[in-house]
């Protein structure tokens, strides 16, 4: 009985060493907070502003427009941005989508699409501030892929309180009071996957089958925006198991099997554990040939 409190004991211990150790080894992948001093040219405006993955990352957009210049001027940025209206002398802007889809058409289609590979990166979290005009679609889809946009699985839906707010604002004013926030940690194949990317996109309201506008009371229309900023992909850095570890939890088995079975035939992301982007029978004797090393 001693023995066996004992061991619980450490295991707690162990597991509270290991909590603090999650929260301390956060890494940024990607960042853009589109705070650049001329926020009317395009390329500064879509290169990432920080990550180990900056080079790697992307931001483009489908059936949608970018719109980079306000009369001159930018677009202002999230009020969660440390360069908010109150900072004295650094500007914040934000990057501005417009010419959606007209109403009734490619509901689940147009929006932004955010590439950031998690090569080496696990427990990935996904968190950035919307901005919906009066105009703009009430709802969108947040959706992320591991297959380079082959397939897309819907993670969340978001609504607007109402128009020209931003996700981020207070409640008091119509928005959340925080930034959107995409916990992926559950689905490890999104762990250590060169193709993943997630996006953002109008779609139609449930109740009515079309597209329905922010700002009650008015009507839905292609020119109404929806404004990004404080996108940000972080991971945590996986440990580096065996060869054939495809899980990342130090020990070659029957997770792992399953792994590179399930993805076979796939071009690359998880189960590629000899990164040649293709998931075949090398992986699978990668796997084989080092079965229950780490264990």
């Amino acid at each position: 009985m001693k023995g066996h409190t004992i061991t619980r004991a450490l295991g707690a211990l162990g597991l509270a060493a290991a909590t603090v150790a999650v929260s301390l080894a956060q890494t940024q992948l990607a960042f853009w907070d589109f705070n650049e001093s001329d926020p009317l040219n395009e390329i500064t405006m879509l290169a990432p502003d920080g990550g180990v993955f900056a080079p790697q990352s992307q931001i483009s957009i489908s059936l949608a427009q970018f719109r980079f210049d306000n009369g001159g001027t930018g677009f202002r940025g999230s009020p969660l941005d440390p360069n908010n209206a109150n900072h004295p002398t650094t500007p914040n802007w934000a990057l501005q989508t417009t010419e959606y889809p007209a109403q009734g058409q490619d509901s689940g289609l147009a929006g932004i699409v955010v590439s950031v590979p998690t090569t080496g990166y696990r427990n990935i979290v996904v968190k950035f501030d919307v901005r919906w005009s009066n105009t703009a679609s009430k709802f969108l889809a947040v959706e992320y892929t591991i297959d380079g946009g082959a397939n897309w699985t819907r993670a969340r839906v978001l609504e607007a309180r109402r128009g020209d707010r931003w996700h981020g604002d207070t409640e008091a004013n119509g928005g959340y009071n925080s930034l959107v926030e995409l916990d992926l940690s559950a689905d490890s194949a999104v762990n250590n996957n060169a193709q993943f990317a997630f996006r953002v996109v109008t779609i139609f309201d449930s109740n009515t089958g079309q597209y329905t506008a922010a700002q009650s009371g008015s009507n839905y229309a292609t020119r109404g925006t929806l404004r990004y900023d404080l996108i940000e992909v972080i991971g945590e850095a996986a440990s580096s198991g065996p060869e054939g570890d495809v899980n990342g939890d130090g020990c070659v088995d029957d997770a792992d099997l399953l792994v590179v079975l399930f993805n076979f035939g796939n071009a690359g992301g998880q189960g590629d554990v000899n990164n040649d982007n293709i998931v075949d029978d090398a992986d699978l004797l990668v796997v084989l040939f080092n079965f229950g090393a780490g264990c």
